[in-house]
């Protein structure tokens, strides 16, 4: 008789178990999940600040920063806005960015300096030309332009072959448009979207196209980033490449872009702006960059040693 009641209580003691271990289970699980999901708030994304320039070229990074292309490729990215060459840096030296917006002058002028930078993508700007009208009808001109600068070099370029060019350095952009708009200079050179203030004052904007053949411009991270932080970079040129297809999808989207947080800008010329083809990741050629080392070497009256390879480095922009 105790051994069949004994049979009959064992099934349902055992069932008992089981609907025990099956609620202990669903107590425990929840809070595994969450410790889980902790765990992985508390893993750092990797970060970046990155120094902007008030030019077109900005517009893929601020629509990256905006559609929220940074942060979907998992790098947190500060882009810090300077509206001079020396603030810019300054900035670096002192560590307050990563990299930055520059060109291929400075990049080179750089190198042989004692603080380096490494080319890493070459950004699209435009830097159109300011005149008063009749500017093709004069043989000798003064044109405003910044000494050992890309403006310098495009002067060069743009009124060369059919003009006898007096060139006139003056650093700051207000200070330059001032002296075309009051006649004191013929012309002078500015960056897209600071020429479209200039052509609200009644000045010509003018393209020449096919010059540069290649983009001057790139943008440049200190050794000490490109050494620690290549996953970053890897993730922020990822999402360079993505705003630039929405971009050309949709023009627009750098329009908005430029307005919104380049300071200043007035709004009649939103739609005035000329943009840029924006190009999908790489670098300058090798020939292209030996052109322009060759051309600083007669502003600055330096040979420069090193190649074109130790300036660039295409890891982050592979594959894409």
């Amino acid at each position: 008789m105790v051994e069949y009641v004994d049979s009959l209580m064992r099934p349902r003691m055992f069932k008992k178990f089981l609907l025990v271990l099956f609620i202990a289970t669903l107590l425990v699980f929840p809070g595994c999940r969450k410790s889980e999901q902790q765990s992985m708030a508390n893993v750092a994304i990797p970060s970046l600040t990155v120094g902007m320039m008030s030019a077109v070229d900005a517009a893929p990074f601020y629509v990256a920063l905006e559609k929220g292309y940074f942060k979907e490729a998992g790098v947190d990215v500060e882009l810090m806005l300077f509206t001079n060459g020396q603030n810019r840096q300054t900035a670096l030296q002192t560590g307050q960015v990563d990299g930055a917006m520059t060109d291929l002058v400075a990049l080179i002028t750089q190198t042989a300096g004692d603080f380096k930078l490494i080319g890493t993508l070459s950004t699209d700007g435009d830097f159109p030309l300011l005149a008063k009208p009749g500017l093709q009808e004069k043989q000798a001109v003064s044109a405003g332009t910044m000494e050992i600068s890309v403006t310098n070099y495009l002067i060069d370029k743009y009124l060369g072959p059919d003009h006898t060019v007096s060139k006139v350095y003056i650093n700051e952009i207000p200070a330059r448009l001032e002296a075309v708009v009051s006649g004191r200079l013929d012309v002078g050179i500015f960056p897209e979207p600071f020429a479209s203030i200039g052509a609200l004052r009644g000045l010509e904007k003018l393209f020449y196209p096919g010059i540069p053949s290649e983009s001057l411009n790139i943008i440049a991270f200190t050794e000490k980033a490109a050494k620690e932080k290549s996953e970053a970079l890897k993730r922020f040129h990822s999402a360079y490449a993505k705003a630039v297809k929405a971009i050309k999808e949709d023009e627009s989207l750098a329009r908005e872009a430029l307005m919104k947080y380049i300071p200043n800008l007035p709004s009649e010329i939103r739609d005035s702006i000329h943009l840029p083809d924006f190009q999908a990741p790489r670098l300058p050629s090798t020939s292209f960059m030996q052109k322009i080392m060759a051309w600083t070497e007669s502003v600055t009256n330096q040979r420069y040693e090193f190649s074109p390879a130790g300036m660039l480095d295409a890891r982050f922009i592979e594959g894409l």
